[in-house]
């Protein structure tokens, strides 16, 4: 009897190290995954540095020798958020959002584009990246709050502007989650480059194709952590559910060799927008590189002039 209970107080002890071994690999997976999406570790080489891909040159006369000028709101949440105002003589405004792991006007294509076409362009900082405050990205979410906040500070001083949104990959889920919600009609339409459709179908893909673990067995766990470090459900996040709430004119752009965000969201996108919409794929682009084919900003103006004049 008593070798009966020493087997299985050994058998408890094994079951119970390897449970604690289990828990201790998930906890730290967990960790792992959420310091390295949501927690932003800026340095200052960082925001020194530039890629502005073959454009470069062009982009830096540009910026050099325009009229701009840095300006600063308030979050909702008491961050410091950054943007840089590039001035035209014209009632019409783009306000620029920037992919992931970039900063405003680190990639300036979209920006000198708009304005040459005679557009005011607001060239934001997302919190968390660039000089904007902030410690973590909430990949959209908390960002479309502050960019109700940008289109409040527009029209505060420019009442009579109409306003395109414009934002690629984290950019892009920042305005899809903003067209969700109620917009003044100064917001006339917006340009969606390679969003994704949420936060927990991008990190079920991250997971399964960089780290080769189970689908979706750590989102909880990542979960858990957003809530008690950023403050926020990463199970909010979610484009699809906001663009069919979305009165919006949208353009959905995505470059088919895309190997970040799956290329095909962007039909889930597409036909979950309520909104009055156009699609339009890139067929040699990579992830957020669809601004580089020749015909990319001929497809956004023949969008974006139906309606703003």
């Amino acid at each position: 009897m008593s070798n009966n209970k020493s087997k299985i107080g050994k058998v408890l002890a094994i079951t119970a190290g390897v449970t604690l071994a289990a828990g201790a690999t998930y906890c730290a997976s967990c960790g792992y995954i959420f310091s390295k999406v949501f927690k932003r570790n800026k340095k200052v080489e960082y925001l020194a540095f530039s890629n502005s891909l073959p454009n470069k040159s062009i982009n830096d006369e540009w910026f050099e020798n325009c009229d701009k000028e840095d300006v600063e709101i308030l979050s909702y949440d008491g961050l410091k958020l950054h943007g840089t105002v590039v001035k035209n003589k014209s009632y019409n405004w783009v306000i620029c959002l920037h992919a992931y792991n970039f900063y405003g006007t680190q990639i300036l294509d979209v920006a000198r584009n708009f304005h040459e076409h005679g557009y005011n362009c607001l060239i934001v900082d997302q919190r968390a990246h660039g000089k904007s405050e902030g410690d973590y990205t909430t990949l959209g979410w908390k960002e479309h709050y502050d960019v109700i906040d940008w289109i409040d500070y527009v029209l505060k001083n420019n009442p009579n502007a109409s306003i395109v949104l414009h934002g690629m990959s984290l950019g892009a889920a920042t305005v899809l989650n903003t067209t969700g919600e109620y917009l003044p009609q100064n917001v006339k339409c917006a340009v969606s480059d390679c969003a994704y459709t949420s936060i927990e179908s991008l990190l079920k893909y991250q997971i399964k194709k960089y780290l080769k673990l189970p689908l979706g067995a750590l989102v909880p766990g990542v979960n858990i952590l957003c809530k008690s470090k950023a403050n926020f459900s990463l199970y909010e996040g979610n484009s699809l559910q906001q663009v069919k709430q979305s009165s919006t004119p949208t353009l959905f752009l995505h470059g088919e060799l895309d190997a970040f965000v799956p290329f095909e969201m962007v039909f889930d996108l597409f036909y979950a927008c309520t909104a009055e919409k156009e699609l339009c794929t890139f067929q040699e682009s990579k992830h957020a590189e669809s601004f580089l084919d020749k015909n990319y900003f001929e497809k956004v103006f023949n969008f974006v002039d139906q309606f703003v004049k």
